[in-house]
């Protein structure tokens, strides 16, 4: 008779194949790893950047959407640090409604921080815009001339809308740009279609 024996795994090829197996899932889990935190850094810098991006739209459409003078208590003032008007683009109203909107240039010890408030006496809550600028940050007022201004209309006299508003820090980078696409003047003030500024 003869003896017929089955041969199965070793115990050393069992620990070779567990140890085998446990590098495959070690290098597959630590991959994902990377993976994953590669995922959650660019949602991060996407999700910042779209904000970023928002922002200076709103800027852009605010300053975009600003009405002239129709009384001199409905005029565009402006200095260094602050900027106040009337725009047809608040950005929490509905838009085509003239609201009185304000951006305001507020210094702390890391920096200038962008404020927005709209409504009558500010009576929104103030919304936080661009992180923060540089402390040396500023508004600057461009004249039908060319001229760039750090204030606007401060004696009232000034009934034109600036052609275009700019944050600038000290070395005259720009941070945020935005143009008037309203007629300059009120409507009882037709010069621009003269030809007169």
């Amino acid at each position: 008779m003869s003896q017929r024996f089955e041969r199965g795994m070793t115990l050393m090829e069992l620990l070779v194949a567990m140890v085998i197996g446990s590098l495959v899932i070690a290098l597959v889990v630590r991959g994902l790893g990377l993976s994953l935190n590669l995922y959650n850094r660019v949602a991060n810098i996407t999700s910042t950047m779209d904000v970023r991006f928002r922002q200076a739209r709103w800027w852009t459409q605010s300053i975009g959407s600003l009405v002239p003078c129709t009384d001199p208590g409905h005029c565009v003032k402006g200095s260094d640090r602050e900027f106040t008007g009337f725009s047809f683009a608040p950005i929490m109203n509905d838009a085509g409604k003239r609201t009185s909107i304000q951006w305001l240039l507020t210094q702390d010890a890391s920096g200038s921080l962008l404020t927005y408030t709209e409504g009558a006496d500010g009576d929104s809550k103030p919304l936080d815009m661009m992180g923060k600028l540089p402390s040396d940050a500023s508004f600057a007022y461009l004249h039908a001339d060319g001229r760039w201004t750090s204030d606007w209309n401060d004696d009232g006299q000034n009934r034109r809308l600036p052609v275009a508003v700019r944050i600038q820090d000290g070395s005259g980078a720009v941070w945020l740009y935005g143009t008037t696409e309203q007629r300059p003047y009120g409507r009882d003030d037709y010069r621009d279609f003269l030809g007169l500024q």
